[in-house]
């Protein structure tokens, strides 16, 4: 039995400090580049790739530490999409590894949970697709031994990470929740309370799990003595998860939802994620309303992008989800018949009445995506030759459910909260067997059939927006990829009620005061805020220069990290 997580140090605690003042981190190289969520997984990945692995071992390598450094991001217990571009082809496939609700899911019993309990809670909890997912691109695509891909996050997790003031902020609106759990207070709390900056974040129980990962492969979680410690743990605590559960869990391996875009290629990740699919038709649609890239300044985008959004987040709440029409609904919305449409409607309509949502229900669909906490985490991995992989794993809200099951070290996600359980006609309605839909959306572009970009973005129902942002910012106005992460942010809040305003934008507190009177001007409500990496996530990319070389981005947001060769 492994036991004891966190070794206090005598240091003071501190509060979050913003870091909105620091630099974002570049790094230019000739051979690979890694950009991660943590600088110990990005050394991790960099270690892979300089001992000859490709960059999906690099990818798996980068994704195990990930979970370990940034627990309340993601890990073992979570989900992840990943998008891999093949350089010798040029074909990009996707890997979509979403949490499943129990085979045997009680629903009626489940939708009258408190909100409380379908966040918090063994019942939250949906079967982790992680780590087959990472086991599905190893078996295409990796080179290297399993073992010696999972081996370097479990010493990361025997060794310890230190806290510091930005990972200690992510502690700190969790204290309640993780004191509600033995094992994770046990792992993640120093006597009930956050831990210190200068803390070590030990992890024994995680060491040995990963270890048996090493040895046995995805087999040792799905069907082996970790599956049946979750599954006591969630039976033992009204869950519903099951053995079986487990045994019958599969990542789905297929292609991306692509676009072309003012000359570039940009794919995505396809559904029952909602994200792919909103960045995606979203640029087409601003591209029908100004056909020259150069026509718009930042508020003008923004204005285009927010009517496009109005038009666009109620189509999209009722097609995309777990059910077999949305991919067909997806391919629809991403037509250029389609963008052209929207683009009409999307022009003429009154920010503040858009009435685009006819049906107005009473109850919107309020999952944990549209919550400040919902997060995730997210890594790069790209070389010389055009292989490029873009992955982002989620737990859903930070800590997940905030419970670990007794001896394996790890946080269970709460995705159940990601389903809806007002209307019994929502597509994304719970269901037995069902995966909850997610706004992730990792990005992989090309110019000309060549590599460009592999990019991005944590930050729930934040992830869509500012990936639109980033993606205007190096492809319409042409900024350098450090200038484009610097720049303000901001958000169009989607209503979770009949009665909420349509036409609310979330900004940084940094946003320029030209843009703040323009958007008024324009019909939309202004709410700043604090600019860090809570609401508006982190995040980092790799982009390829015509030279052939490689500029790596972290955003300063988070603790982000880019590193090369």
């Amino acid at each position: 039995m492994f036991r004891r997580a966190l070794m206090a140090t005598g240091l003071l605690a501190c509060f979050f400090v913003s870091d909105s003042t620091m630099a974002v981190q570049s790094v230019t190289a000739a051979k690979y580049a890694v950009v991660s969520g943590h600088p110990e997984a990005t050394a991790i990945g960099l270690q892979v790739l300089r001992q000859g692995g490709n960059v999906v071992d690099a990818a798996i390598a980068t994704s195990f530490a990930l979970g370990v450094a940034e627990p309340y991001g993601s890990g073992l217990g979570g989900k992840l999409i990943l998008l891999y571009r093949d350089g010798t082809t040029g074909e990009v496939y996707s890997i979509v590894a979403l949490c499943a609700s129990p085979a045997e899911l009680p629903v009626a019993e489940f939708v009258k949970l408190s909100s409380a309990e379908r966040k918090y809670s063994y019942r939250a909890v949906g079967v982790p697709g992680l780590v087959r997912g990472l086991e599905a691109a190893f078996e295409r695509w990796g080179s290297k031994p399993w073992d010696e891909l999972v081996e370097p996050a479990a010493q990361l997790a025997e060794d310890g990470v230190t806290i510091d003031a930005t990972m200690r902020g992510m502690f700190l609106p969790k204290v309640k929740f993780l004191r509600q759990d033995a094992e994770a207070a046990q792992f993640y709390l120093v006597n009930g309370e956050a831990p210190a900056v200068g803390t070590i974040m030990k992890n024994a129980d995680l060491a040995g799990t990963l270890r048996r990962i090493s040895i046995d492969g995805a087999s040792a979680f799905y069907d082996g003595d970790i599956a049946r410690r979750v599954v006591e743990a969630s039976q033992s605590n009204g869950g519903w998860l099951s053995l079986d559960d487990f045994r019958n869990y599969q990542a789905e391996f297929g292609n991306p939802l692509s676009i072309d875009y003012r000359g570039y290629r940009i794919y995505s990740c396809p559904p029952p994620l909602t994200g792919g699919v909103t960045v995606l038709s979203t640029l087409r649609c601003v591209e029908q309303m100004r056909p020259n890239a150069t026509a718009a300044n930042f508020a003008a985008f923004t204005d285009d992008v927010c009517r496009s959004l109005q038009c666009l987040y109620p189509r999209i709440r009722d097609t995309i989800a777990d059910v077999s029409a949305s991919h067909d609904a997806a391919a629809e919305l991403i037509a250029l018949t389609t963008a052209t449409q929207l683009a009409n409607s999307a022009r003429e309509l009154d920010p503040r009445n858009p009435n685009q949502d006819t049906k107005r229900r009473p109850h919107r669909e309020t999952t944990t995506e549209g919550m400040p906490s919902a997060s995730t985490s997210h890594l790069v991995v790209v070389d010389r030759e055009g292989n490029m992989v873009s992955l982002t794993q989620s737990l859903s809200l930070h800590f997940g459910a905030s419970v670990i099951a007794p001896g394996t070290g790890f946080l269970l996600n709460d995705s159940m909260s990601n389903f809806a359980t007002h209307s019994p006609k929502a597509v994304n309605r719970v269901a037995a067997g069902k995966r909850a839909r997610s706004t992730i959306a990792p990005i992989i572009a090309t110019k000309s059939g060549q590599p460009w970009l592999a990019l991005g973005i944590p930050g729930g129902q934040r992830i869509p927006t500012t990936t639109l942002q980033l993606l205007w910012r190096l492809i319409d106005h042409r900024e350098p990829l450090d200038r484009a992460f610097e720049a303000s942010r901001f958000h169009l809040v989607r209503p979770l009620r009949y009665d909420s305003p349509e036409n609310v934008i979330h900004h940084e507190a940094d946003a320029p005061a030209t843009w703040i009177d323009e958007m008024e001007a324009a019909g939309w409500e202004l709410v700043s805020r604090r600019r860090d990496g809570h609401y508006f996530g982190g995040g980092g990319a790799a982009q390829y220069g015509a030279d052939g070389t490689i500029v790596g981005v972290a955003d300063p947001r988070r603790t982000n990290s880019a590193a090369g060769d």
